[in-house]
């Protein structure tokens, strides 16, 4: 009897699947109802998501490789008819082998279906500790052929934190620990290997957080007098870190001293600053060391210390603030460009440009717009992609038209969120983004870029303008013909946007021109399908990022 019920029960638990499944998923009919039966169902399953996908990616207008596609989906119905084939002929074994085969193969094919950017910046930080692990040159190449594999183009190798380096001692630094076994210099072997892969290599330098253990690091160690402070003397945040002052000279040259020895003995393509502000204002005001406390008092004639919340001092007091870390931007920008004119400079920062000067004092909209940067990555972290993340890059980007790089808390996320995180972003902000860190990218995290959002090579926008130029007019060529093929942009509207295009364009004579077409389609009373309308104002968009460039 026992026996007789737990097979109605499995019978019954089929049928709701097999009920379920009709409705998304085409399915195999059989009367030789087996519980294995429900690898064949999940096998379908996935081939539904991915046929969904594939259904929106052609009603989206998406531009996706059809031969690429073919061939997965060519593939799939082999194995799928295989998986089939084995269940008739009850080879349970066989059944699991094609049905692994089918849901990899869907997977795939789920993942062709997304668009590929062909002009952006790809980056991940690359962090010590990662890069200490890989031990020497071998290590380095297995890694950095992930990241070639995925169509990344820039890292951040972490190079200068806590007052040490991954390169070997000399006058100014002394190397990590970690990186003293190396038979060779771990930053040459890094930037040989990268340029032999064609991605560019920013070294990451850390400016005034000096050292995370809950205690003073090397520098503070050597030099207490250095250390900021909270207004109770303590040098220790919330957060159990330790913050050297901006508004000590000495401090400033010590720090820049060491990145020009960086750039003049490594052929780096750029320098990222991080931690280049205050401690977080949020959980406890810092600023109130002896040096920072004589300045504000002979420029202002004000004590810090007895200051009111929402006062007009207190906004003197974050202004000075302010252009203290303003100014190490500035002198380390004028200082690094004259040993390197070429150079990239960029920052880590805190996303939104007030929340990032009341948070941190980092007037990073200024920094852009002085030229003291080339780009920055806000610090974009979070979980909450649909109102946080939009809010911060849509804000952002009303206000300027310099490059930001959103950058990624991969460690927050699921893989599905974060394939769904750099979706968003490509839609707000194409021109690029970074991922933090390689300590938190798995190979399968490589492997699923590689298949779908990362699947072509980009360029970089500021490497090759008429490269770059010319590979975003011919995608919105073809995404005005795809459109014109359904009969929802008609001839007559496509050559006027096609016009339009070559006109603000100018390939021979590109004079910075910038591309308005919501306001061109209104001053022409050019009439669109609001899906059409949104999808080619998003591409004249993204031209419009590419065009700040130059």
């Amino acid at each position: 009897m026992k026996n007789f019920n737990f097979k109605l029960s499995i019978l019954f638990l089929i049928t709701i699947i097999i009920s379920f499944t009709l409705t998304t998923a085409a399915y195999f009919k059989t009367d030789d109802y087996r519980p294995i039966l429900l690898e064949v169902r999940r096998a379908e399953r996935a081939i539904r998501e991915a046929e969904n996908r594939l259904e929106q990616a052609e009603k989206n207008f998406i531009l996706i490789d059809k031969e690429l596609t073919a061939d997965i989906q060519a593939e799939l119905e082999e194995n799928y008819q295989l998986m089939i084939k084995a269940y008739q002929q009850k080879n349970d074994t066989d059944l699991r082998k094609f049905k692994d085969k089918v849901v990899a193969q869907a997977d795939q094919l789920a993942l062709s279906a997304v668009e590929s950017k062909e002009v952006q910046l790809r980056a991940f930080w690359l962090d010590s500790r990662t890069l200490a692990q890989a031990a020497n040159r071998e290590g380095v190449q297995e890694l950095l052929d992930l990241a070639a594999m995925a169509n990344f183009n820039v890292i951040f190798p972490e190079i200068y934190f806590k007052g040490q380096s991954i390169v070997p001692d000399n006058e100014l630094i002394e190397q990590d620990e970690r990186f003293k076994d190396w038979d060779e210099d771990p930053l040459k072997v890094l930037i040989e290997e990268a340029q032999l892969r064609e991605l560019e290599v920013h070294g990451w330098v850390w400016v005034f957080n000096e050292n995370t253990a809950g205690e003073a690091g090397p520098i503070l160690q050597k030099n207490p007098e250095w250390a900021n402070k909270n207004k109770a003397g303590d040098f220790i945040t919330y957060h159990n870190t330790s913050w050297l002052s901006p508004a000590r000279e000495d401090v400033k040259q010590y720090l820049q001293q060491r990145y020009l020895y960086l750039v003049e003995h490594y052929d780096l393509d750029g320098i990222n600053l991080d931690y280049i502000r205050y401690p977080d204002e949020f959980h406890g005001s810092f600023g109130y060391d002896q040096k920072n406390v004589e300045l504000f008092i002979r420029e202002t004639g004000i004590n810090p210390f007895a200051i009111e919340d929402d006062s007009e001092a207190e906004s003197k007091w974050n202004r000075f603030r302010e252009n203290l870390i303003t100014e190490m931007v500035k002198e380390t920008a004028q200082l690094l460009r004259e040993k390197d004119p070429d150079l990239k400079l960029s920052a880590d920062v805190l996303p939104g440009l007030e929340e990032a000067r009341y948070r941190s004092m980092q007037n990073w909209g200024l920094w852009l717009e002085k030229g003291y940067l080339d780009f920055v990555l806000p610090m974009t972290y979070t979980e909450n992609m649909f109102s946080e993340l939009e809010r911060w890059i849509k804000n952002d980007r009303k206000r300027l038209t310099e490059p930001i790089y959103p950058g990624i808390a991969v460690f927050m996320l699921t893989e599905r969120q974060l394939l769904r995180q750099i979706e968003e972003i490509n839609s707000l902000n194409p021109n690029g983004l970074s991922l933090f860190a390689a300590a938190h990218l798995k190979e399968n995290d490589f492997e699923i870029l590689a298949q779908g959002l990362f699947r072509n090579r980009a360029l970089l926008a500021d490497n090759d303008k008429n490269k770059a130029l010319k590979t975003i007019y011919n995608n919105i060529i073809t995404r005005l013909e795809m459109m014109e093929e359904t009969a929802l942009l008609k001839e007559a509207d496509k050559k006027v946007i096609e016009n339009y295009l070559n006109e603000s364009l100018e390939f021979k004579n590109n004079d910075n021109n910038k591309t308005n077409l919501s306001y061109f389609l209104d001053e022409n009373s050019i009439e669109l399908n609001a899906q059409i309308r949104d999808i080619l104002i998003n591409d004249f968009n993204y031209l419009n990022d590419i065009l700040t460039f130059y």
